[in-house]
């Protein structure tokens, strides 16, 4: 049996701007040849996961950061928000002035009371992106409340009042937060999950479900929300671009997403 290779989207396959490298393709394409499994482990929704990305060709999908779980067209598990939990948390937010974005499998939702926050947050971050992030930077559905949303898996979270720290020490035990990994204009950021929900829990899943264990575990990410499968992983791997503190969690780091970093790693590894 090969190896099972989990990739992150954003910072891994493509760059923020919206470019992916003809070079992680053809790897990702060629490691499936060679007899590998290759799956998706993003903290995108589904719905926000680009056509041309499943067009690569994958064996399993992990979206919502953990919240989504897929393996060989077959859903294996799907979780999000009690709504108590939910609607405590949207208040707690919105009464510190956060702006927030609600994201299920179906759909990524803000309020319409937020519009004008959110279109300049989201102008601030195209200006850092360049003209090509228009291309693939979509604006979310608008909603009147929270309270019309169902079966949240994620809240994304802008603020210059509440910091990470604060938001994890309130709720502790409760949410698991990273910072968004998405670059942010705001002074703090985080994507929030209940607690146990993350990229390694849907691993294991998969590796359940295709009878692989953690020895065959190959991790390539660059952001917070990839820490816990880096540290799952027989190796985990951080990509050039990567914060520090996943190159700090990392057996390996490899180039970056430019420098065709995804095609080196499968290369160092043998499985190229």
């Amino acid at each position: 049996m090969g190896k099972i290779i989990f990739l992150d989207i954003d910072g891994t396959i493509r760059d923020f701007d919206g470019y992916v490298p003809d070079s992680a393709v053809e790897v990702i394409r060629q490691a499936r040849k060679n007899g590998h499994q290759v799956c998706i482990s993003t903290g995108r929704p589904y719905c926000q996961i680009e056509d041309r990305i499943k067009k690569i060709g994958f064996d399993g999908i992990i979206s919502g950061s953990g919240s989504y779980v897929e393996y060989e067209g077959n859903c294996l598990s799907q979780k999000y928000f009690s709504m108590p939990l939910y609607k405590s948390i949207c208040r707690y937010l919105l009464e510190r002035n956060c702006v927030i974005e609600l994201q299920t499998y179906k759909e990524s939702c803000i309020l319409r009371e937020q519009v004008e926050a959110f279109q300049n947050i989201g102008e601030r971050i195209q200006k850092k992106l360049g003209e090509q992030a228009r291309k693939v930077v979509h604006m979310p559905q608008i909603v009147e409340s929270e309270e019309e949303m169902v079966n949240v898996e994620k809240i994304l979270f802008f603020s210059n009042d509440l910091s990470n720290e604060k938001l994890t020490e309130d709720w502790n035990g409760l949410l698991h937060v990273v910072p968004v990994s998405i670059p942010n204009p705001e002074k703090w950021g985080g994507e929030i999950t209940p607690i146990g929900i993350n990229k390694a829990e849907g691993i294991r899943s998969i590796l359940e479900a295709g009878r692989f264990s953690e020895s065959d575990v190959v991790a390539i990410g660059d952001s917070e929300n990839d820490i816990e499968m880096i540290r799952l992983a027989s190796v985990g791997i951080a990509m050039g671009n990567g914060t520090s503190r996943v190159k700090e969690e990392a057996d390996m780091i490899t180039d970056s997403l430019r420098e065709d970093g995804i095609k080196k790693a499968f290369r160092k590894l043998g499985i190229v």
